[in-house]
């Protein structure tokens, strides 16, 4: 059977797999163990520092993974921004570093978002700088002069031990969830071409009209071409069970005028 051209009624996109990735629990696992770990190193708890990774792609950006909800909502808020901190810091490829919100003029808009959620200076800094993809981390702490000079040195440390990992990290989720749409698209072939042969063998179905059938009643009900094929292929299977062939009129072939049923058993009427 050929395969589906875009723009075909009821066609079924599968999503980015640059989206499925980032959206990856194995990608934010990973963040939030290994910077638990940094954030002991530093202390950041008792000194009410809180952290969350953004990942940017396409020009949109997106908080990968935080520390706990605040730090997430205050990242979110970041992002919702056309300029930001950690935007400047992936595009200068360094840190950014903002002693006191309060003070600071170069972003005012986001420095009062960000004092509304209780930030009062925070540190960012790109961990990865790709063509494709990017990341930062920044961190979001509730009193002004947070950071010291040793805390921006062993957060740019951080950075550059993490990035490699990150990368391979990134990579692995990006096989499998190509491996995963691979399998999905494959399973829906398998099952596009059972419903057909389904409407061929059971009602006397040509090729060209099976698919046609197939792809109507996926229009009509919004279900889509997988779920309408596995609907043939059940009630097919209940149809063996018992019922004959009298499932013609439960699937609407009634109402389908082809030349291959004027020409079998079935009542036919108008066209669908």
């Amino acid at each position: 059977m050929a395969a589906e051209t875009q723009g075909e009624p009821g066609r079924e996109s599968l999503p980015d797999p640059q989206e499925t990735v980032f959206d990856s629990t194995d990608v934010e696992d990973f963040l939030v163990a290994v910077t638990r770990e940094f954030m002991r190193d530093i202390d950041g708890d008792s000194r009410g520092i809180s952290w969350a990774v953004t990942f940017f792609r396409s020009g949109s950006a997106r908080t990968a993974a935080a520390g706990n909800a605040a730090a997430r909502a205050a990242d979110e808020e970041q992002c919702s921004f056309a300029d930001g901190p950690v935007l400047e810091a992936v595009r200068a490829g360094d840190f950014v570093h903002l002693a006191d919100v309060a003070r600071d003029r170069r972003w005012p808009g986001y420095a009062s978002a960000a004092a509304d959620h209780g930030v009062r200076s925070l540190l960012s800094t790109t961990v990865v700088a790709a063509a494709e993809w990017s990341a930062a981390l920044s961190l979001y702490a509730s009193t002004p002069h947070a950071f010291t000079s040793e805390d921006i040195i062993r957060t740019r440390r951080y950075a550059r031990q993490v990035a490699r990992s990150l990368r391979m990290v990134v990579c692995v989720a990006e096989r499998a969830a190509a491996s995963a749409q691979l399998a999905v698209a494959q399973s829906s072939t398998v099952l596009m071409d059972l419903a057909v042969s389904t409407l061929e063998s059971d009602y006397g179905l040509g090729h060209d009209a099976a698919l046609q059938y197939l792809r109507t009643v996926a229009r009509h009900t919004r279900h889509g071409l997988r779920e309408t094929a596995l609907n043939i292929v059940a009630a097919s299977r209940s149809d063996q069970a018992g019922r004959g062939r009298d499932n013609a009129s439960v699937l609407g072939l009634a109402d389908l005028e082809t030349p291959a049923l004027r020409q079998g058993h079935y009542k036919t009427g108008s066209t669908a």
